[in-house]
């Protein structure tokens, strides 16, 4: 019997397991819940098995879709390589590298890639995106991508990742807190104080690293607040009052009237940056920009190396 599979119906499946939902995966997606169960419920048909089971609370794999989750995710990445490489064989296709980066760092951190690039390669260009990390990793492993700078710790399973720069984590506190007093701040002092911290969701990898940290320490945050996406939020917050925050060094530059900066004692809260890309086989135009990236990067101040 010959099965029939598209690749929109496996990247819908795809989305939903790594999800947990198909409300998540329709976001992620662009596209309303109806017609990604459709897709979900052909695919299993097709395939004549059931691969998620569904209740109120989300979506969850099973047997067989764990067995085919693994394979999926390798067709849809051999798929976009496949694309890409007609792509850039193409007579007259201009050389375009599609470029990822994060804003959890300062700009002047990582100045304009585009100069140096269009000096490197006259006849490429660079087209940006802009998101959190984990959805430049997402973009990446289904070749949306070709190159992305992102927050490290993170989870990038089998992507090449560089690291290009590493930098402490300070506190951000209300001004007029009594723990301003102090130069340096330890985990132990905050530990009971109402902490801005990511949620899972956003970035698993970072999340996950740091519970491994707080286990460490002994020092787990008891009163955790979900924090802002953008830095701005956070330092609003806190200024009002609201709690505690950490940001990289590199961005208490920003000033805000309420909220005071302090070193962390542990030297094991840090954020880092790197180049994540799919595989060592890649265009000369990737080569060029890593050259560029790594270039820049000996150029800028130490961090924590």
């Amino acid at each position: 019997m010959r099965i029939r599979i598209d690749l929109r119906q496996l990247e819908c499946f795809v989305a939903v397991a790594e999800e947990g939902t198909f409300r998540a995966a329709a976001e992620r997606l662009h596209m309303s819940q109806p017609p990604l169960s459709r897709q979900i419920k052909q695919l299993e048909s097709e395939l004549g098995v059931t691969l998620l089971n569904r209740d109120s609370a989300g979506a969850e794999l099973t047997t067989a879709g764990s067995a085919l989750l693994k394979g999926a995710r390798k067709t849809l990445l051999q798929a976009a390589e496949a694309i890409e490489i007609a792509r850039r064989h193409s007579k007259g296709t201009p050389r375009q590298l599609r470029v990822g980066y994060t804003k959890v760092f300062d700009p002047e951190v990582f100045p304009s890639l585009e100069p140096a690039f269009k000096k490197a390669v006259p006849d490429g260009s660079l087209v940006f995106v802009a998101a959190i990390s984990v959805e430049l990793i997402r973009r990446l492993k289904r070749g949306a991508l070709d190159v992305a700078l992102i927050g490290l710790p993170s989870a990038t399973g089998e992507l090449v990742v560089e690291p290009l720069h590493k930098e402490p984590l300070v506190a951000v506190i209300p001004a007029r807190h009594p723990l301003a007093r102090h130069r340096v701040l330890s985990i132990a002092q905050l530990y009971d104080q109402p902490l801005f911290w990511p949620q899972r969701r956003t970035n698993p990898g970072f999340f996950d690293h740091y519970e491994e940290v707080f286990a460490k320490l002994g020092h787990a945050p008891s009163r955790r607040l979900t924090e802002p996406a953008d830095h701005h939020l956070l330092l609003a917050e806190v200024a009002s009052g609201r709690g505690i925050g950490f940001i990289p060094k590199s961005m208490t530059k920003v000033r805000r009237a309420g909220a005071t900066f302090r070193p962390l004692k542990e030297r094991e809260f840090w954020i880092g940056f790197g180049l994540a890309y799919r595989n060592a086989q890649h265009a000369s135009e990737l080569d060029a920009l890593l050259r560029i990236a790594r270039h820049h990067t000996a150029l800028l101040p130490p961090g924590m190396e």
